[in-house]
């Protein structure tokens, strides 16, 4: 690519970006795309719980092996320390974050996206739009 920016790379450059749902399917493909192609970003930070009795870091370590983050390993490994993970729960008070976290995140967020989601099918609608929609009390 040429030495000029495209606007989605004007538009993200130096910005801050708070993600739910990163560990899911479209939320990998979104860290890699923006880690990738807008790679004058400032920051990432994204919630992750454990899982499966597993920690965040054992299941971050197993995503970033994943063949889609082949290419950012590649070329653009320094990227990968502009990721910051956050233990936290979209089902929990505010997101299970501490004030500190909270506090971090209202000063320095920029751009916000949401695609957690509670895929338990067999839960009732109101039950699964409550669990689905962030409710954040500031």
């Amino acid at each position: 690519m040429s030495g000029t920016s495209s606007p989605i790379q004007s538009f993200y450059k130096n910005k801050t970006i708070f993600v739910t749902g990163a560990t899911g399917f479209m939320g990998k493909v979104l860290l890699e795309k923006l880690l990738y192609s807008c790679s004058d970003l400032d920051k990432i930070y994204f919630l992750v719980r454990p899982k499966k009795g597993r920690s965040i870091e054992l299941r971050l370590d197993d995503m970033f092996k994943l063949p889609i983050f082949h290419r950012i390993h590649q070329e653009k490994g320094h990227v990968l320390k502009k990721l910051q993970p956050l233990d936290g729960d979209i089902t929990m008070h505010n997101l299970g974050l501490t004030d500190e976290q909270q506090e971090t995140l209202m000063k320095e967020v920029h751009i916000i996206f949401h695609f957690a989601a509670c895929l338990r099918m067999e839960a009732k609608l109101k039950d699964a739009v409550e669990l689905n929609m962030v409710k954040y009390n500031s």
